[in-house]
């Protein structure tokens, strides 16, 4: 078999081998969808959505998807359509040639909320984004009332009047803060709220116990908390646990306690 030959038939099988791929492809996308699989990952977010929503989500936009041929489907869209909901982190969509449509979904894991009166106001997540609040459920994580609008009363701006999400300076002090409060296991078990009072100062209210600490601006928050462990340490088991109800934390090297 001289080298032509050899060749032409080389081409050939490439050739057939392409077709075979394309024909068995387009086999595929026309196979009707059998199962819609919902995979959620409940280890790193929270449960703001379960399968049924995420099914019922993609339904009202598509009807259903079962018994629909894969190549009428647009599966960025439905990623898109997944991506859009303010719970969700991520989402995959793709199917397989059996017929299992998947839909992988990652949720967004939130570690304050931030609640002014007048609304439910948002959420932030474990990495900085702002998220809507939903009624269908509600984590136990650090919260943040008040005068929020206060909170560094040398700010001068009326957009956060109309949208407290804007106030940079609040959403970076907290997020930051709650990281630091949410990765130590003592001070997130002790602090569940804090209030910003009408003078801007942020004022911590533990779980357990009467005192309010000052703490002033959110900032510097791993001097300050040394120094409320050390009035739990030495001032309060000397003095009496009931004596103060007010300590404050926010001057520099300094405890004052009312």
């Amino acid at each position: 078999m001289n080298r032509r030959t050899k060749n032409i038939i080389g081409f050939l099988l490439i050739v057939s081998l392409f077709v075979l791929v394309l024909f068995t492809k387009n086999k595929q996308e026309k196979n009707p969808v059998k199962n819609v699989n919902v995979s959620i990952d409940a280890t790193k977010g929270d449960p703001f959505m379960d399968d049924g929503d995420v099914i019922n989500l993609v339904y009202s936009r598509y009807d259903t998807l079962l018994g629909k041929p894969l190549n009428n489907l647009c599966l960025s869209e439905i990623e898109d359509l997944l991506r859009s909901q303010s719970s969700v982190k991520n989402a995959e969509v793709y199917a397989e040639h059996n017929g299992n449509l998947n839909l992988e979904v990652q949720l967004r894991k939130v570690i304050v909320r931030i609640k002014p009166d007048s609304s439910a106001g948002f959420y932030i997540d474990n990495e900085g984004e702002i998220m809507s609040w939903l009624a269908n459920y509600s984590p136990r994580v650090l919260t943040l009332t008040g005068y929020l609008t206060h909170y560094n009363r040398y700010l001068k701006d009326t957009i956060i009047e109309q949208d407290l999400s804007s106030h940079s300076k609040l959403v970076e002090d907290v997020y930051a803060f709650a990281v630091y409060v949410n990765n130590n296991p003592f001070w997130n078990a002790q602090i569940g709220q804090v209030y910003i009072d009408i003078n801007g100062d942020a004022i911590l209210v533990p779980l357990i116990g009467n005192e309010e600490f000052v703490f002033g601006e959110l900032t510097d928050y791993e001097k300050k908390f040394d120094k409320i462990k050390r009035y739990y340490e030495e001032i309060a088991p000397k003095l009496g646990w009931n004596k103060y109800k007010e300590v404050n934390v926010k001057f520099d090297r300094q405890i004052v306690c009312k």
